[in-house]
């Protein structure tokens, strides 16, 4: 069973941080990474997460390959403090664990919620995003506009949503 490190990158998180861990409470472990919070996001981390640390902004593949650097396991799945891991995907996730991984990146549908509600329609849904990876095998890449992970080979897929 690989152990499972879930890495948060937050600024200004405290309304959304707490229910983003809630959702991987089963992890190994929780690192919370925080660009300098100033809205109780850090008290919120050290409360609920199994690391913290707070560092400048160096931007955001550079702060969530950091935040991959720090864990203590080498597989990670990245979520953003607003995100929370769905039942299915848990589900999934938990089944993952009790083999050997078969890719070096996973992919997970994610939902939107948009004026009011989920987005499961249109080119919005589902927003594949590839946050499991072995991150000897992978990490982010920065980009103009919305950085990504990249793993060796072909991704696999996880059913559920993020």
């Amino acid at each position: 069973m690989p152990p499972l490190s879930v890495t948060i990158i937050t600024f200004n998180e405290a309304d959304h941080l707490a229910d983003a861990i809630a959702s991987v409470a089963w992890a190994d472990e929780v690192v919370v990474v925080d660009s300098g919070s100033t809205d109780g996001t850090q008290d919120v981390a050290r409360r609920l997460a199994s690391r913290v640390e707070v560092r400048g902004w160096p931007g955001y593949a550079v702060q969530k390959n950091y935040a991959a650097s720090i864990a203590r396991h080498d597989w990670i799945l990245s979520l953003d403090a607003d995100e929370r891991v769905g039942p299915e995907l848990a589900a999934s996730l938990q089944a993952w664990r009790t083999g050997t991984p078969a890719a070096a990146g996973y992919r997970m549908a994610r939902a939107s919620w948009y004026l009011g509600r989920w987005v499961r329609s249109t080119d919005w849904y589902p927003d594949y995003q590839l946050r499991l990876y072995d991150r000897r095998r992978g990490a982010w890449q920065p980009a103009r506009v919305h950085e990504s992970v990249r793993a060796e080979g072909t991704p696999a897929l996880l059913q559920g949503e993020i």
